[in-house]
């Protein structure tokens, strides 16, 4: 097959460049100790402190399914066309688990099929990639001849099938034809289960391994015949003896040294190959839920570009130990893998909370009926600059991409008839895509006077009638509604009423469904008015400097606010002040 391994050795080329390119800040892998000193229940490594940067950032790649998502990945990290792409199965993971580390020697993303069909997300990235050739993983079983003719158009030539007599063959025949030398080190997991050989796939994928599979009470020969071949230095078995038990490690020992890096599950045993492999000061890691496998799969490929582990979500949290672990790695950027329904904004949350200046916060444990103006009882330096959208947006989406790009973590407080515009939806879809940094209150729909009567934006008509105790829930409920579907994100238990004006009959009302706290201000911009001047706005911000617990009243659509806040928050940086949300001031 020479035509493929003169491919592969270009691509080698490739990820050794990649590799040198990668290695800021400490070494992109952390050094392989001899054999006396390997651990011998799980890996332990002492965490250290990682200075929380500015610099930091979270970034979600997903889809509207498993097929969109790779595809989303295969964008992010490689922008441009592909001499080669990896198809695996998107219904199966049997025969593509090894898919990554093949992927990331050929310098290749990994994208999805079904068994009779290339979705149109596949099709899409094939479309923008132009692959010379493509490595199809796994048997007719798995993906059809007719999907590998479909597949075959995309090439000038044509799709190449790596298939086997089951998955341990598959995996067996990848490393034989990619990693055609020998190597250091070489990667074994079950193959009766997914999670570990995934999250060991990014690890052998930066160090240049083959990933291969073992039945858990044996080595199947097509297994060991590899192995020989690949004559590897060390093997690193993943998992522990309920994966694979002590008779695998002990044939394997008969090949190469064996170091089992696992813990008491498949979190623990993410969190061990990470400590065991990679070092500090990561340009990049990934996150992925532990409950399925597609993003990993597809993640594990550009492990050569992140230099970084692959950490696996528990549903909505982080697993034990997974915080500090960020702490050592100390990423420059979370990459997080798949939708909401895979990994809960919650996750994102909780790593920006241990990684950056600031994060959303969670809602607060008093659910007193109360006027808030400012935050009292603080241990640390922080204030919150609010901003309601209840009128003109113009410039809103580029003050929320300002905030986004300088890590400001924000409370917003919306009406929902602005947020459903057109200008609204673009200003929610960016708070969307990083919950992280911001939370969402609300702001009525209509922005009437729930008190008196009257006012209204854009339109004074809804609210020219009495504020009835139906009609002020509505404005509260039904603006919630619509604010939960735009942004994604449950609304936090906080209302600003329209003009300030509010008495304790409508307070008693709006708590009754769901919000107790009226949030006020003690500092307000007047941004709203076209006679405001940037100038004015920095100095009703900060002179003086504000108190630790500040609220700030401003608004999305101010006339000069986004060039305000270009001042105002290097500024108040430099004296030590942190601006987040209301929720994180709350916290502390």
């Amino acid at each position: 097959m020479r035509r493929f391994r003169m491919s592969v050795l270009s691509a080698c080329v490739l990820s050794a460049a990649l590799a040198l390119l990668g290695c800021g800040g400490s070494s992109a892998v952390a050094p392989v100790a001899p054999m006396a000193s390997a651990p011998a229940t799980g890996v332990s490594v002492s965490s250290q402190a990682g200075a929380r940067s500015l610099s930091f950032r979270i970034e979600r790649l997903a889809g509207a399914d498993r097929y969109a998502a790779a595809a989303a990945i295969s964008r992010e990290f490689q922008p441009g066309t592909s001499h080669w792409v990896v198809i695996a199965s998107g219904e199966l993971w049997s025969d593509g688990v090894a898919a990554g580390p093949v992927a990331a020697k050929l310098g290749a993303p990994v994208l999805f099929v079904t068994k009779y069909s290339v979705p149109k997300a596949t099709a899409q990235e094939l479309d923008r990639l132009r692959p010379s050739q493509i490595l199809v993983l796994g048997g007719r079983a798995t993906i059809s001849d007719e999907v590998m003719v479909d597949l075959s158009a995309w090439t000038d030539e044509g799709a190449e099938r790596l298939d086997g007599a089951d998955r341990f063959a598959v995996a067996a025949k990848a490393s034989a034809e990619v990693f055609t030398g020998t190597v250091e080190t070489a990667y074994v997991a079950s193959g009766r289960v997914w999670p570990d050989a995934l999250t060991g796939g990014a690890a052998a994928a930066v160090q240049g391994s083959p990933m291969l599979l073992t039945e858990p009470d044996r080595v199947p020969a097509v297994i060991a015949t590899e192995l020989r071949r690949l004559a590897p230095k060390r093997i690193f078995l993943l998992g522990g003896t309920a994966s694979v038990d002590a008779g695998v490690a002990a044939d394997l020992a008969d090949i190469a040294p064996v170091e089992r890096l696992w813990g008491d599950d498949r979190y623990d045993t993410a969190l061990a190959i990470s400590k065991r492999i990679f070092g500090t000061d990561r340009p990049a890691m990934m996150i992925a839920t532990g409950a399925n496998y597609p993003d990993a799969l597809a993640g594990s490929a550009q492990a050569t570009r992140t230099r970084g582990p692959i950490l696996l979500s528990r549903r909505d949290t982080l697993p034990s130990g997974t915080s500090d672990e960020l702490t050592r790695l100390s990423p420059d950027t979370a990459y997080i893998l798949g939708g909401p329904a895979s990994v809960p904004i919650n996750v994102p949350r909780l790593v920006q909370k241990e990684l950056g200046v600031c994060w959303a916060g969670k809602p607060p444990v008093n659910t007193d009926v109360e006027a808030v103006k400012k935050i009292y009882g603080m241990t640390v330096q922080q204030i919150a600059y609010t901003l309601d959208m209840g009128g003109r947006l113009d410039g809103g989406a580029d003050i929320v991409r300002y905030l986004i790009d300088n890590q400001v973590c924000t409370t917003f407080f919306p009406t929902s008839i602005m947020a459903d515009t057109s200008e609204g939806r673009e200003i929610l879809g960016l708070i969307a895509a990083h919950p992280e940094l911001f939370e969402v209150g609300n702001h009525t729909v209509h922005h009437c006077d729930l008190v008196n009567g009257g006012g209204g934006s854009p339109t004074s008509a809804p609210c020219q009638r009495s504020m009835t105790d139906s009609f002020i829930r509505s404005e509260l409920s039904d603006a919630e509604s619509v604010l939960k579907r735009l942004s994604g994100m449950p609304i936090r238990p906080y209302w600003r009423p329209p003009f300030g004006v509010y008495d304790s009959h409508v307070q008693s009302v709006v708590a009754g469904v769901g919000y107790p706290k009226t949030m006020m201000w003690s500092r307000d911009t007047i941004d709203w008015d076209p006679a405001t001047t940037t100038q004015d706005i920095i100095d009703a911000v900060l002179d003086p400097t504000p108190e630790t617990g500040t609220i700030v009243l401003s608004h999305l659509g101010g006339y000069h606010t986004g060039e305000a806040l270009k001042t105002i928050v290097p500024t108040l940086r430099s004296r030590g002040m942190t601006l987040t949300t209301i929720s994180d001031m709350w916290d502390h």
